[in-house]
């Protein structure tokens, strides 16, 4: 639910996001079978689109529960901004990720805004999106908390009770325990990300010159990352792909690539499709590839659709047949058909 038909809604045009919904409802309903009776959704694409649409259409509101989890603006935006997700600024955040420019939003960032101050923007939208939420809704039984509340087992218990939940036994263990700590990009300071290139911004190439720079930086990678490249795992929690090993081996590399041809990589377009093709490079069947579409005209670029099921025919479909390996070792490790945004660190 993401993607062009969320950003359109967000533009005020809401029937490619609406053609969605059944396919949305016919997941939901899936994952309630077999006697699971709740359905858990934790994808931020919530609060800029589809939320909008299922309450009283195809869900009544005392059926509903929201769960309000706030963060400390500048925690959030530095997040945010260490793992290179700027709203706007690439074709991946533009489909993950508000327009600043977007006719449903109730703020603005301020004018020039720097990548982390579309950041903070970002995550104030947000919060704003909840308050207009629960007046446009008020018969949804909403839950406000905290990132570190809702690490305390003691205060989710509460939670659950509010919603009429049963806690398994599992919650106790899985209380507090981190999961998807996007740990392939380093930790660096607020300072350290914001400061300023001396080169231009390598997206301002002209189409073959940024090819020409791109296979360059390739090559450079993968003849001084040899060993990195050799020790690169599979996350098999996320459908076994390359990629996010991929993410690791830029992000060591990013400030040699940028002294070494002189232009500006650090959150530009060319930076995420060299991960891609990097993994590419290794494996042409990646599972990344199922939702990244590889175009060449006008210039090498990825054009990604999150908005499809990836069961077996459709990664066949687009992989091919020589992907059905790597995809009898998800099934072999028990992790095929689960929620790959809740997937395990390191797994």
């Amino acid at each position: 639910m993401n993607g062009k038909p969320m950003q359109a809604f967000n533009q005020g045009e809401d029937t490619a996001l609406c053609q969605l919904m059944p396919l949305k409802l016919q997941q939901i309903n899936n994952s309630r079978q077999k006697g699971k009776k709740i359905y858990c959704e934790t994808n931020h694409s919530y609060i800029k689109g589809w939320g909008y649409l299922i309450p009283d259409e195809y869900i009544p509101q005392k059926e509903i529960g929201v769960i309000i989890l706030r963060r400390n603006i500048d925690d959030s935006a530095y997040s945010l901004l260490r793992v290179h997700d700027i709203p706007s600024y690439t074709e991946f955040s533009r489909t993950w990720y508000l327009s600043p420019e977007a006719t449903f939003n109730l703020s603005r960032p301020p004018a020039n805004a720097n990548a982390y101050e579309l950041c903070r923007w970002y995550v104030q939208e947000i919060n704003l999106r909840a308050e207009h939420y629960q007046s446009k809704f008020p018969n949804i039984t909403y839950f406000e908390c905290d990132l570190e509340q809702l690490n305390d087992y003691t205060f989710v218990l509460k939670m659950f009770e509010i919603f009429g939940l049963n806690p398994s036994s599992d919650l106790k263990t899985t209380c507090g325990n981190p999961l998807n700590s996007r740990n392939e990009w380093p930790k660096l300071s607020l300072e350290e990300l914001l400061e300023v290139s001396p080169y231009p911004k390598v997206d301002d190439l002209p189409p073959e010159d940024r090819d020409h720079r791109l296979k360059q930086m390739l090559d450079y990678i993968k003849q001084n990352y040899s060993s990195e490249i050799r020790q690169m795992e599979p996350n098999y929690a996320m459908g076994g792909t390359l990629a996010l090993a991929a993410v690791n081996i830029v992000a060591l590399a990013e400030a040699e690539l940028e002294n070494h041809f002189q232009v500006s990589l650090k959150f530009s377009e060319l930076e995420k499709i060299l991960i891609l093709e990097l993994t590419r490079s290794i494996n042409r069947q990646d599972f990344s590839f199922v939702f990244a579409k590889r175009h060449v005209m006008p210039s090498i670029h990825y054009q990604y659709d999150f908005n499809c099921i990836p069961d077996l025919q459709t990664i066949i479909t687009i992989l091919g047949i020589t992907a059905i390996p790597g995809l009898l070792k998800v099934i072999f490790k028990g992790l095929w058909g689960r929620d790959y945004t809740h997937r395990l660190a390191g797994s």
